[in-house]
């Protein structure tokens, strides 16, 4: 696939198709994430790979909780904008499009504690982030969808712990891998034209 087909077809996946993925595919999309620039190179990222329905439940127990919380009558029966159709949409679906797929990768990156006094103390979150990034593109290359869940507050340690992963590591994220259903809704996007965003020699009042 080219580059830049593979940019325009980037997009989060939350309907699954029952389709399996071949575990050779998970090694190239982790193969790509390593390729990610690393603050401080040593590439000394580790991934735990969720495979079985039961491993799925019992990590992502909270973001089950969140879903369920979550009151889709507040959306109904009124206009909505497209941040509002796109939370709408992807709220209720924060569990199920990670335990209903194939694969789910946690990526884990050493850091005891974020220090955001200064961006370069973000590096290893950086770098982080970089790989997650690297590892949709391939994803998406593959033929494949994915879904991103970024943790929320608690749910990060709670996860962790249940993954059993030692203190000293963080995740930026869960990224579900799969065959997205042919019949998924495809919700409409803004404009991600460049035009209008560029300032050139600083910034410019509009």
């Amino acid at each position: 696939m080219e580059f830049n087909e593979v940019i325009n077809k980037r997009r989060t996946s939350r309907e699954w198709s029952d389709q399996e993925v071949d575990f050779e595919t998970i090694k190239r999309i982790l193969a790509a994430g390593m390729k990610a620039p690393t603050w401080d190179h040593y590439r000394n990222w580790q991934f735990i790979v969720l495979h079985t329905k039961e491993e799925k439940e019992k990590a992502f127990a909270y973001a089950k909780y969140i879903a369920d919380k979550f009151d889709t009558g507040r959306y109904e029966n009124r206009k909505l904008n497209l941040a509002q159709e796109m939370y709408a949409y992807a709220m209720p679906r924060q569990y199920t499009m990670l335990v209903n797929c194939p694969y789910v990768i946690v990526p884990l990156f050493k850091c005891s504690r974020l220090n955001g006094e200064w961006v370069s103390k973000l590096n290893p979150l950086t770098s982080a982030w970089c790989v997650a990034e690297n590892m949709m593109l391939a994803v998406i290359n593959e033929g494949l969808g994915y879904s991103l869940r970024i943790p929320l507050n608690k749910e990060h340690d709670i996860v962790l712990e249940k993954l059993g992963v030692p203190k000293g590591w963080m995740t930026p994220c869960f990224i579900g891998v799969g065959h997205p259903k042919e019949e998924e809704r495809i919700l409409e996007q803004y404009d991600s034209s460049p035009e209008g965003h560029i300032h050139m020699g600083g910034w410019r009042r509009k």
